[in-house]
C-alpha cells in the first residue's frame, strides 16, 4: 500500500508549523497535531513507514505521532502505549518537539462530534492497538495486507483518521492502517527536519 490514493476525501484544511501557531487562527477543537516522537518504538515506526512509502514520500517518515486537539486551550487526546489519554500541546512546546498543526475547517457541530468521540475514547481508557502495530510492522516488512485489531483500540494515527471520518473524510483503507507519515502526506505538511 502506498500513501497516495488511500484517502478519497478530506475536509478543507491549512497547515501551520510550530513557529506559526498564531498566523491564521488559533488552534481549535478538531485540529490535528503531527509530530515526531522519540524512543525505540518510534524509530521502528519511522523505519517501517519509510519502507512502504512511495519514494517521493519517504521524507515524511520522520512524523511518528499524531494527536487530536480537543480545546482552544491546546488540550489534546492521543493514543500512546498506555492507551488513549488526555494531554496538552504544552508538552510539545516545552519539549521543543517538532510538530505541525493541521487546522481543519469544519462546522461547530462537527467539532463537537469529534471532541465527544475523542473524549469518550480517553474516558473509556481505550487501549493502544498493539496488535494493529504488529500487523503494520508485518506490512512494512513483507507488504502483508492482513490486519488484526481489537474493536475500541487505537493507534495514534488511527485515532486521528477515525476522527477525520467523523468530519466527513473518507478513506479507501481501514483507518487502523493509516500512519502518521501518511497523514502528513495527505495534508501536505512540510517534511520534518532531519
Amino acid at each position: 500500500m502506498r500513501t497516495r490514493g488511500i484517502v478519497a476525501g478530506l475536509p478543507p484544511y491549512s497547515v501551520a508549523s510550530s513557529g506559526d501557531l498564531e498566523m491564521r487562527r488559533p488552534i481549535a477543537p478538531g485540529d490535528i497535531i503531527l509530530g515526531r516522537a522519540h524512543g525505540r518504538k518510534h524509530r521502528i515506526i519511522g523505519w517501517g513507514q519509510a519502507r512502504r512509502l512511495a519514494p517521493a514520500d519517504r521524507r515524511y517518515a520522520g512524523y511518528t505521532h499524531a494527536a487530536l486537539v480537543v480545546s482552544a486551550d491546546g488540550d489534546l487526546v492521543e493514543a500512546v502505549g498506555e492507551g488513549v489519554q488526555r494531554s496538552s500541546l504544552t508538552h510539545y512546546v516545552i519539549g521543543a518537539e517538532v510538530y505541525q498543526v493541521v487546522r481543519v475547517e469544519i462546522s461547530d457541530e462537527d467539532r463537537e462530534r469529534v471532541v465527544r468521540f475523542a473524549l469518550r475514547a480517553a474516558d473509556a481508557r481505550a487501549p493502544y492497538a498493539s496488535l494493529a502495530t504488529v500487523c503494520t510492522t508485518f506490512w512494512a516488512l513483507f507488504g502483508s495486507r492482513l490486519m488484526f485489531f481489537m474493536d475500541g483500540s487505537f493507534t495514534c494515527s488511527g485515532l486521528v483518521a477515525a476522527a477525520l471520518e467523523r468530519m466527513g473524510a473518507t478513506f479507501d483503507v481501514n483507518v487502523a492502517k493509516v500512519t502518521p507519515a501518511q497523514l502528513a502526506v495527505m495534508f501536505g505538511a512540510p517534511p520534518p527536519p532531519p
